[in-house]
């Protein structure tokens, strides 16, 4: 059923609804569907990862308003999300995996808790496992010395325990809203990191430059995490440097160097478990991340994110989430 898009009278939408896809099947469908269902004030934009089969041109067809930008070849995650984003047009930014279901009310109440206060920038509804009472995650938590993060709540049955609205440390992108002011502040996510933690990296620098990452819970939506997500070994194991990658660029100097050894240190001992272990695969990941931070080191980066630095090490570190 196509329920056509409804936007403001003035035509241009509030909301730029991101869905980047690879291969979503009949996840990205009932995705979408969703998505029209329950949405005013938008424009959906699809981002599609070289998929070949023809989900892109099944949603084409059913909903030929989406806007469809086509890659050739997998860019990842960061670089496909950032190419919709340059091509969106409204003031609020959504990001949204193709494995997710909305529900009524879902955008209005994320908006309503987004613009409660200036400095909220970004916010999270509470995601759900489908059809049953199991948490999601609602944000996630953050490890200042380790980079390590979780998801607040995963896997808990859910009876209230997260149904406060609250500053959190950090949101997976899963779905997202983003004000369009911090991206015109913060520039956009890092295209070096493929696929995972660019939602760590990218609320870092968020935080670090005054904004807020806000836990909406009355806004519901339902993941099934790991959906689409690719399991190969590689993409996580690639992921394992990014973690080196954020403290080098997010940290103070002080927390960089400090924490940073140590980062090393525990890639190190990490090899050394993959190598008792048979492990070849853990320990070529590990052996990796150092010598792939040394070639991509963040300098500019760095330095342009440290100079919009609003909010302390100190202050990040506080909220865990924990």
């Amino acid at each position: 059923m196509n329920f056509g898009i409804r936007m403001s009278a003035s035509g241009k939408p509030s909301y730029s609804i991101i869905v980047v896809n690879h291969n979503g099947g009949s996840l990205i469908a009932r995705c979408i569907e969703s998505v029209v269902r329950f949405t005013d004030d938008f424009e959906l934009i699809l981002v599609d990862n070289s998929s070949t089969d023809g989900s892109d041109l099944a949603i084409a067809d059913v909903h030929p308003e989406t806007v469809i930008l086509k890659n050739r070849t997998n860019l990842g995650f960061s670089r496909a999300s950032n190419m919709g984003i340059l091509h969106a047009k409204g003031p609020w930014i959504v990001l949204l995996n193709p494995d997710t279901i909305v529900t009524p009310n879902w955008l209005a109440n994320l908006s309503e808790c987004m613009k409660s206060s200036p400095r909220h920038g970004i916010a999270t509804p509470k995601l759900m496992r489908p059809n049953d009472a199991i948490i999601d995650e609602s944000g996630l938590t953050f490890d200042f010395s380790t980079g390590y993060t979780r998801g607040r709540g995963a896997g808990e049955v859910d009876k209230g325990q997260f149904n406060v609205r609250q500053e959190i440390p950090l949101c997976s992108f899963a779905c997202t809203m983003i004000k369009r002011d911090v991206f015109k502040e913060i520039g956009l996510l890092d295209e070096k990191m493929f696929l995972y933690y660019e939602d760590v990296d990218f609320c870092l620098r968020a935080r670090i430059a005054g904004w807020k990452v806000m836990y909406c819970p009355e806004s519901l939506v339902y993941h099934t995490r790991g959906g689409l997500t690719p399991r190969s070994s590689i993409f996580r194991g690639n992921a394992v440097a990014y973690r080196l990658r954020i403290i080098l660029k997010c940290y103070d100097s002080f927390n960089a160097l400090k924490f940073g050894v140590a980062r090393v240190f525990r890639d190190v001992v990490a090899m050394a478990a993959g190598i008792k272990n048979n492990d070849l695969g853990y320990f070529l990941a590990y052996l990796r991340s150092p010598f792939w931070n040394v070639i991509n080191l963040p300098i500019q980066e760095r330095r342009t994110l440290q100079s919009k630095r609003r909010v302390s090490d100190r202050e990040i570190a506080t909220l865990s989430g924990i």
